[in-house]
C-alpha cells in the first residue's frame, strides 16, 4: 500500500459507535469514526503547549495533494491538568461510561445492563440491555443491543423506565446511534450486512417510531467509499457527519452542505459536534501527518489547531475537548486558550509499551467532567476524571 492510499484508508474510514471490542479509540464515534481495535502500543507520551490555530473562511475549496496520516511522534512537555482520576470497579465486561452535558449523570454499560455511576456505586437501569453511547441532561440514554459476533446492532432510547427500539431505515436491518440532543433527537447511522454499507440517519423525537435517511448527494465524498453517518446534532436539528468519507452538515430541513477542508490539506473528517462547535481531523498535504481541525458554524470558519492532538473525541460549546492521545493513549483536555494538558492516569496505569494507557470519551460543558477507560488485567476499567 503506497502513500496515498494508506492516507485515503485512514482518512475515509468511518465507523459504528464503539463497541464491546476492548477499549476503542472511539473516534466515531461511539460515536465517533476510525475505529481502532485493542490500546496500540507507543512510546512514552505527553503533549504539546498549543499554537495559534490557523483559521480559514468556509467558503475556501480543499486543494489536492498526499501523505501518510500519522502522528509523527509522541508530544512532550505539557503539564497535567489539575484533575483527579477515579478508576472504577466493576464486576463484568465494562464498557466506556459518557457523562451528561450538565455533568450531573455518567452512565456506561457493566455486564451487558445499562448503569449509572454514582459516588462509586454501580446502579442498574432496569431494562436497559447492551452498550450505551450517550445520555442528555433530561436522562435520555442512547445505545444499541449487539445481535451477532460481527458487532451488528439495533439502536435504542431508555428513558423514565422504558427502554425503547428505534425504527429500522428500510432496506437496513442494523442500526447504530451516535448522539442525543436536549430534545431527544438521536442520529446515527443505518447499516446493512456490509461495515461500509452505511447511510446517515436521523430518528425524530417529535415523531416515535420513525427514522429518516439524510441526504447523501452524488459528489460528496470518494467514490465507492461507505461508511457514511451522522456523527452528532445540535438542539436545534442541526446534523453533522460523514458523507462517503466528505465532513458534511444538514439543516434542520435535510439539506446538505459539504464542509471545507482547509488549504494544503486534502482530506477530512469529522469526529464531533457540541454546540455551534465541530471538531475534526484534516490529513495535512505533504507533511506525512493529521491535524486536529474545528467548524465554527455560527462563525462560518474551520481553525488548524496547531499542536493539539488530531484524535479528538469530545468537546464543548465553550471550547473544551479532549483527545485520546493518538497511538501512545495518553488521553489529553485541551483548553479553549488551545493549551493542551495531560489527563492523570490511575496508579499503576502505565503508557505504552509497559502498558495500556488510557482513552478519553466524553467531557461535561464545564470541561471539569470527563469519562474515559483503560484496560487493566485483560478487563476494561472505566475512568472518570474530576477538574
Amino acid at each position: 500500500m503506497d502513500e496515498d492510499d494508506y492516507l485515503r484508508d485512514l482518512m475515509l474510514a468511518v465507523d459504528v459507535p464503539p463497541t464491546t471490542a476492548d477499549i476503542g479509540l472511539a473516534i466515531a464515534t461511539g460515536r465517533r469514526q476510525a475505529r481502532r481495535g485493542t490500546i496500540v502500543a507507543g512510546a512514552a507520551a505527553a503533549a504539546l503547549v498549543v499554537a495559534a490555530g490557523t483559521t480559514y473562511a468556509l467558503g475556501v475549496a480543499p486543494t489536492g495533494g498526499g501523505g501518510r496520516g500519522v502522528q509523527a511522534g509522541p508530544p512532550t512537555d505539557a503539564s497535567y491538568a489539575d484533575c483527579t482520576v477515579d478508576q472504577l470497579e466493576v464486576t463484568g465486561p465494562a464498557g466506556i461510561p459518557a457523562v451528561d452535558p450538565a455533568g450531573r449523570v455518567i452512565v456506561g454499560t457493566v455486564g451487558g445492563t445499562a448503569v449509572r455511576f454514582d459516588n462509586g456505586r454501580t446502579v442498574p437501569y432496569p431494562g436497559a440491555t447492551g452498550q450505551v453511547v450517550a445520555v442528555n441532561n433530561a436522562g435520555v440514554i442512547v445505545g444499541y443491543d449487539e445481535v451477532d459476533q460481527a458487532s451488528h446492532g439495533l439502536a435504542w432510547t431508555y428513558h423514565n423506565g422504558t427502554k425503547t427500539m428505534l425504527a429500522k431505515l428500510a432496506g437496513y436491518d442494523y442500526s447504530f446511534p451516535t448522539a442525543v440532543n436536549a430534545r431527544g433527537d438521536v442520529v446515527g447511522a443505518a447499516m446493512g450486512e456490509a461495515n461500509d454499507d452505511t447511510v446517515p440517519v436521523i430518528w425524530p423525537a417529535d415523531r416515535p417510531g420513525t427514522v429518516r435517511a439524510l441526504a447523501m448527494p452524488a459528489g460528496y465524498g470518494e467514490p465507492n467509499t461507505g461508511g457514511s453517518q451522522a456523527v452528532g446534532l445540535t438542539d436545534d436539528g442541526h446534523v453533522v457527519g460523514n458523507v462517503r468519507g466528505a465532513p458534511t452538515r444538514w439543516s434542520p430541513d435535510g439539506t446538505p452542505a459539504l464542509l471545507p477542508t482547509p488549504p494544503g490539506h486534502e482530506y477530512a473528517t469529522v469526529t464531533a459536534l457540541r454546540g455551534a462547535i465541530v471538531f475534526g481531523m484534516a490529513a495535512v498535504t505533504g507533511e506525512n501527518r493529521v491535524v486536529a481541525i474545528r467548524w465554527d458554524l455560527g462563525l462560518d470558519q474551520v481553525t488548524v489547531l496547531v499542536g493539539v492532538p488530531y484524535d479528538v473525541t469530545d468537546g464543548t460549546p465553550g471550547g473544551w475537548a479532549i483527545t485520546t492521545g493518538g497511538d501512545y493513549n495518553q488521553p489529553t483536555r485541551v483548553t479553549p486558550q488551545r493549551t493542551v494538558e495531560q489527563l492523570p492516569l490511575p496508579p499503576g496505569v502505565l503508557l505504552p509499551p509497559n502498558g495500556p494507557g488510557a482513552v478519553a470519551y466524553s467531557i461535561s460543558d464545564d470541561g471539569r467532567t470527563i469519562t474515559g477507560a483503560t484496560a487493566t488485567d485483560g478487563n476494561r476499567r472505566p475512568l472518570i476524571w474530576h477538574c
